[in-house]
């Protein structure tokens, strides 16, 4: 979908020139739909819920050419003319994403749920496809995502009492895991989730069938080589690991790297090749590379919000809120580009920037409402 159409009134990246703005007929920026438009949006949107066009983005060319010969002159940006036409195609019952359970829905989960709580059902994954096959059975589309389902059944099992673990680890597990936090121990794995990979062909190979997640298996490798005596005591930073922390925490204050997690990521494998990561954690790492950043001069905080920066903002903000882009996320990356091009880089993250943007956009609506 095009951010922004050309000739389009809502140039807020590039406002028009002089010359151009008086040339240009005067009108709203965002005139209100008239029926006639109405008329157009509700027969584009009944085709996208008949299935006539798969999404969309697949209507919109059509959609613009009967626009455009019903109000002639009238060019409205992509994204405003796309976001009314999935409204209204939702107002016509095209499915959204995410479904509120009905009442139906819960009945048939219950007793799988319930089976799972009382150790009847092997596995959440099982319960899963039980519940959708209940659908089926009762002539239900199933409208939910296999996670949701997953989740819904995690949950209302456990609210009937089935325990966090369900299916303690046995002593075969045992056996194999305790190697892997042996092998951890001896610095051959730099932590527990690194080993998890070998530990499962290692479980295959002995014949278990182990349902769960990579998470539980290096909660149970790192726990296991904590009672043995790994991660105690870290090893003491050595002169060579040091420096070579020095060299990228110097990158990050010079600019050289975005944000300190990106550093981080850079370091992590110099450090591995030089032989002085050990066993530490990527946290470790983190926290020692901010430690030396801060001794260099790094701000220990981001940079405030300058004026120039806040009116480019508002500018995108008000935008939002006019139905140029139909959230604060979308406009985040124009937003930054255009706080570059002002040369204004202090706050190089997106993340930043859509932050921003929603609070402003948020008390700019509430002093608009009466």
């Amino acid at each position: 979908m095009a951010k922004r159409q050309s000739g389009s009134p809502s140039s807020v990246l590039r406002p028009p020139s002089p010359s151009a703005a008086a040339t240009r007929p005067q009108r709203p920026l965002y005139p209100a739909w008239s029926e006639a438009e109405d008329r157009v949006v509700n027969r584009f949107a009944r085709a996208i819920v008949s299935g006539r066009y798969p999404n969309v983005n697949q209507a919109l060319p059509d959609f613009r050419r009967e626009l455009a010969h019903v109000t002639p002159g009238l060019e409205r940006t992509e994204v405003a003319i796309a976001w009314k036409l999935l409204c209204r195609a939702y107002d016509f019952g095209l499915p959204r994403r995410m479904h509120f359970w009905t009442d139906q829905e819960k009945r048939l989960l219950e007793p799988h749920a319930s089976a799972l709580a009382r150790g009847e059902c092997p596995d959440t994954r099982t319960a899963m496809r039980q519940v959708k096959r209940a659908f089926e059975r009762a002539g239900l589309e199933t409208r939910h995502h296999d996670s949701a389902i997953l989740d819904r059944v995690i949950a209302r099992s456990r609210a009937l009492g089935r325990p966090l673990q369900a299916v303690p680890f046995s002593p075969e597990e045992d056996h194999v895991i305790d190697r892997f936090s042996r092998a951890l121990v001896r610095n051959e794995y730099p932590y527990g989730m690194a080993a998890v990979a070998d530990c499962r062909r290692a479980l295959a190979r002995a014949g278990i069938a182990s349902p769960r997640g990579d998470t539980m298996i290096a909660r149970r490798i790192n726990a296991r080589a904590c009672a043995l005596g790994w991660g105690s005591e870290f090893a003491p930073w050595s002169a060579a690991g040091v420096r070579i922390i020095d060299r990228f925490a110097r990158a990050l204050v010079s600019g050289r790297y975005p944000s300190i997690v990106v550093a981080t990521r850079a370091c992590r494998p110099a450090m591995e090749r030089a032989g002085q990561l050990e066993n530490r954690t990527h946290a470790g790492l983190h926290a020692k590379l901010r430690v030396q950043s801060l001794r260099m001069g790094r701000p220990k905080c981001r940079p405030r919000w300058t004026g120039e920066e806040l009116r480019i903002l508002d500018r995108f903000a008000r935008a939002v809120i006019r139905g140029a882009y139909p959230t604060a996320t979308a406009a985040a990356a124009p937003c930054r580009r255009a706080l570059e091009r002002a040369g204004l880089p202090g706050h190089a993250r997106v993340r930043a920037v859509e932050d921003k943007l929603c609070r402003l956009a948020f008390e700019l609506r509430h002093k608009r409402q009466p």
